[in-house]
């Protein structure tokens, strides 16, 4: 059942996430989510740390798998910024992972989980830099990449952006070209 809601999450956004859509999804009785998770405040965490879980192992594996060779700019920013929304980044990545990952930072119970990926996902990220042939990168401007992914997707948003994933790429890009 965590893995059916964190999918749901990953998939479908917060919303998503009832007793009623999980049970449905993990193929058993609608009652079996709500005996297991009595309110959707422990269902929601459960699906919020399975989701960050399959997010980080995402991440690594991600990262883990390219191969070691200089690449431009350019093309390290789109890596980075695709092994943080990993497991696939998708163009509704604000509506469907990032504004909830925001909202998830803010509710007790569910910040303990998204603080606990936090150096989980900067690892990934090192290692994304690292294959890329960027290895003097220091630990606090990883920090920076990441911040800047987040802030750039969610500002292209807003800002009517036809495509968001491109305009954080770029400013990524431009970021890692005065940090190298």
């Amino acid at each position: 059942m965590r893995e059916a809601a964190a999918r749901l999450l990953i998939d479908r956004g917060p919303d998503a996430v009832t007793h009623r859509q999980v049970a449905a999804a993990a193929g058993l009785p609608q009652g079996s989510a709500s005996y297991y998770f009595p309110n959707r405040e422990g269902l929601f965490l459960a699906a919020v740390e399975e989701a960050e879980r399959i997010r980080v192992a995402g991440a690594h594996a991600y990262a883990d798998a390219l191969r070691r060779r200089a690449r431009t700019p350019a093309t390290t920013a789109r890596l980075l910024v695709e092994a943080l929304y990993a497991p696939h980044l998708e163009p509704d990545v604000v509506t469907l992972r990032l504004a909830p990952m925001l909202e998830a930072t803010r509710t007790p119970g569910t910040a303990a989980v998204m603080s606990t990926s936090w150096p989980q996902l900067l690892a990934a990220l090192r290692t994304v830099l690292d294959a890329s042939g960027y290895p003097e990168i220091a630990d606090d401007d990883v920090v920076q990449l990441r911040l800047l992914a987040d802030a750039a997707l969610l500002y292209a948003t807003t800002a009517g952006s036809a495509d968001a994933i491109k305009y954080a790429v770029e400013r990524v890009a431009r970021l890692l070209t005065q940090l190298a």
